[in-house]
């Protein structure tokens, strides 16, 4: 199983790094790295936006196709999806959006993508409808998009399991799910990512404030996935 994060410091020299697209190259460069995952940087929703920039889909397919030819199999990208877990802001037509994405990155061809599969919030059937949808475009990789953030122990499991069955053999990411559904979810994914080591195992402490508690928060976040 692989954990992926955005480990700060950046000299911590952790395997798995995962990277928002709009820090890519200062997150990248010059760094000794096992894998990659670059996400198209949905936290724009969290901020009130609709949809991607209209400049946005052509520098993401550029930079993907560029960066694969750099790093290869090192590297992969995730198409564009669309959440419905931002309750300030849910997307309407989440789903069909995160389709339509697909559709269009399905034919961009020599980058390793990874294939998101979306549903209306903690909506099981809508997950299980999307599957079946992406299922035809017979990806080798697949994110769950519907766990980043969920608390719902029991959904994040059902997704996870229900995942591994439209998808016996390839591989399956979850985005952000809480350290209490590790456990649960394990014997159904392959990798998982989370960047909540900025907060401390201690709620009453907060969000790091500096480079030396970044350092040890990680680690104690690290120390608590072993767990």
């Amino acid at each position: 199983k692989r954990f992926y994060t955005l480990p700060e410091p950046f000299n911590l020299g952790y395997p798995y790094l995962l990277v928002p697209f709009h820090l890519k190259h200062r997150r990248i460069r010059n760094r000794t790295f096992k894998h990659a995952i670059v996400d198209s940087g949905v936290e724009i929703f969290a901020h009130g936006a609709k949809d991607y920039p209209k400049w946005f889909h052509l520098r993401y397919q550029h930079t993907a196709i560029q960066w694969t030819e750099i790093y290869g199999d090192k590297i992969w990208f995730v198409i564009p999806d669309y959440p419905d877990d931002y309750r300030n802001n849910p997307i309407e037509n989440n789903v069909e959006k995160t389709i339509r994405n697909i559709e269009k990155y399905h034919k961009v061809k020599g980058v390793n993508w990874v294939y998101p599969i979306q549903a209306d919030y903690l909506n099981l059937q809508s997950f299980h409808e999307s599957c079946h949808q992406v299922k035809k475009f017979e990806p080798e990789r697949v994110a769950i998009g519907t766990v980043c953030k969920c608390r719902n122990l029991d959904f994040i499991e059902a997704c996870c399991r229900m995942a591994r069955q439209h998808f016996p053999d390839s591989h399956i990411h979850a985005f952000g799910p809480t350290l209490s559904a590790l456990p649960r979810i394990l014997p159904y994914i392959d990798s998982w990512d989370s960047t909540a080591y900025f907060c401390s195992r201690q709620p009453s402490k907060g969000k790091c404030r500096n480079q030396k508690e970044r350092e040890k928060y990680f680690y104690a976040y690290l120390s608590r996935v072993n767990e």
